[in-house]
C-alpha cells in the first residue's frame, strides 16, 4: 500500500509534536529534578548510608553514589546494593569523598539486594570453574561484574574491546542485533521474540539497575522498528526512545552506558543493516558469520569516539581486533549465560557449559593479547 503525501505529512507532524513535547519535558524535568540527599561540602563527615545503586568501577576504584556526592574507595572489599555502610571522610567542594574509612554495618533486604547476592554467588562459582581472564570475560559480559585486572583492562582498552567485558547497552544492542539479523533465516516474529527474551534475561542477570533498564527500552524499541518499519522510521523510533529515557532519567545523558547504547543501536540500524545486505552467499554459515561481523563492527565503529572520549585511548588496530573477536562474543555470552543459570541449579552441568564458554573466551583473550602487542 502506497502512503499518500497527506498521510506522510500527518505522520511527520506526529513525530515533530512528540519530539517537541519530549524536549520540553526533558528541559523541565532536568531543571526540577534534584537529589533527595544533600551532604555538607568542605567538611569532615561521619554518616551511615544505604548503597542504593550498583557501585561503578573507575580504574582502580569503586565509586559509590550517596545523594549528591560520590565516594571513591578501593576495589576491595566489594560493596553492593542493599549494603548499609558507615563512612568517615572529607567531602570536598565538588561532592567527592576520596579514600574514606568505610565499615559495613549491615544489609537491607530487598529484591535488588537478593539479585546482587545471586550475581555474587554466580561470579564466585564461575571463577572457580575457569581461569582468571576467561572467567572475567564471562562474569563481565553476562553479569556486569567488573573484576578486570589492571593489565587486562589496558589490553582491552588498547584494542577497543573493553565494552565486551562490562555489561552495557552496547552489549544488549549486539545481542538484539544478532537475533534480529536471523530474521531472514527464521522469520521476523521468531527473531523478534528471541531478541526480546534474550535481552530480558540478559538484563535480569545484569541486575535490572537503571542503566540496564534504559538500555533494554532503547534496544527493544530499535529492534522492533528495524523489523517492522522502514529505516527512517527506525531512526525516529530510536531518537524518540532516547528522548523518553532522558525525560525520565535526565542524568542518563551524561552516562557512558547510555551513550554507548544509543551509538551502538544507531550503528546497527544504519551501517549494520547496509553491511548485512552486501553478502548473500549460498552457504548459511558464511551468511551467519557475515551477519555477526556486520553487527559487531558497525556497533564498534559508532561507539569508538565515545570509547576514546571516556577511556582516552584508541588505536588503528581496534576495528580489526573487533572483527576478529566478533564471532567469539556471542558464544561467550550464550554459554556464559547457561553457565550462570545452571550454577544455581546443578553445578556439574554448569561446569560443562563453562568448558564450552572457555573455548571462545580463550580465543578472545589470545586475540586481545596479540592485537594489544601490535598496537
Amino acid at each position: 500500500m502506497v502512503m499518500t503525501s497527506g498521510k506522510r505529512e500527518q505522520k511527520l507532524l506526529v513525530y515533530i509534536v512528540a519530539l517537541i513535547v519530549l524536549i520540553f519535558g526533558f528541559a523541565l524535568r532536568y531543571l526540577w529534578q534534584k537529589p533527595s540527599v544533600f551532604l555538607p561540602k568542605n567538611q569532615n563527615l561521619t554518616f551511615v548510608a544505604i548503597v542504593k545503586s550498583e557501585p561503578k568501577i573507575s580504574k582502580d576504584r569503586q565509586v559509590i553514589t550517596i545523594g549528591d556526592s560520590k565516594i571513591y574507595t578501593s576495589l576491595f572489599p566489594k560493596y553492593q546494593v542493599g549494603d548499609r555502610i558507615k563512612v568517615e571522610g572529607r567531602n570536598n567542594e565538588n561532592g567527592f569523598i576520596f579514600n574514606p574509612q568505610i565499615k559495613l554495618v549491615g544489609h537491607v533486604s530487598g529484591v535488588m539486594y537478593q539479585v546482587a547476592a545471586i550475581r555474587t554467588k554466580i561470579s564466585d562459582k564461575v571463577y572457580a570453574m575457569l581461569p582468571e581472564r576467561e572467567a572475567t570475560l564471562v562474569v563481565g559480559s553476562v553479569l556486569g561484574v567488573d573484576n578486570i585486572s589492571e593489565d587486562f583492562r589496558q589490553e582491552l582498552i588498547s584494542t577497543g574491546t573493553i565494552h565486551v567485558v562490562v555489561v552495557s547497552g552496547q552489549n544488549l544492542a549486539i545481542v538484539a542485533g544478532l537475533f534480529v539479523g536471523m530474521a531472514k533465516f527464521i522469520g521476523r516474529r521468531k527473531s523478534l521474540l528471541l531478541a526480546c527474551v534474550a535481552v530480558f534475561l540478559y538484563a535480569l542477570l545484569a541486575g535490572f539497575n537503571a542503566p540496564v533498564l534504559r538500555a533494554v527500552l532503547m534496544v527493544l524499541a530499535s529492534a522492533i522498528a528495524v523489523l517492522f518499519g522502514r529505516e527512517v522510521n527506525a531512526l525516529w523510533s530510536l531518537v524518540l526512545a532516547a528522548l523518553l529515557i532522558v525525560f525520565v532519567w535526565p542524568a542518563a545523558i551524561l552516562e557512558t552506558s547510555f551513550q554507548l547504547t544509543f551509538a551502538a543501536s544507531l550503528g546497527i540500524m544504519t551501517l549494520g543493516q547496509k553491511l548485512q545486505k552486501i553478502i548473500n552467499h549460498k552457504s548459511s554459515i558464511i551468511n551467519l558469520f557475515w551477519e555477526n561481523a556486520a553487527v559487531s563492527t558497525s556497533a564498534y565503529l559508532f561507539t569508538a569516539p565515545i570509547i576514546f572520549w571516556h577511556f582516552g585511548r584508541l588505536t588503528l588496530i581496534a576495528p580489526i581486533a573487533n572483527i576478529f573477536v566478533a564471532e567469539a562474543v556471542f558464544s561467550i555470552m550464550f554459554f556464559g549465560f547457561l553457565t550462570a543459570i545452571f550454577s544455581l541449579i546443578f553445578t556439574p552441568i554448569a561446569q560443562v557449559f563453562a568448558w564450552f564458554a572457555y573455548v571462545p573466551a580463550l580465543y578472545f583473550v589470545s586475540a586481545v593479547q596479540i592485537f594489544s602487542s601490535i598496537g
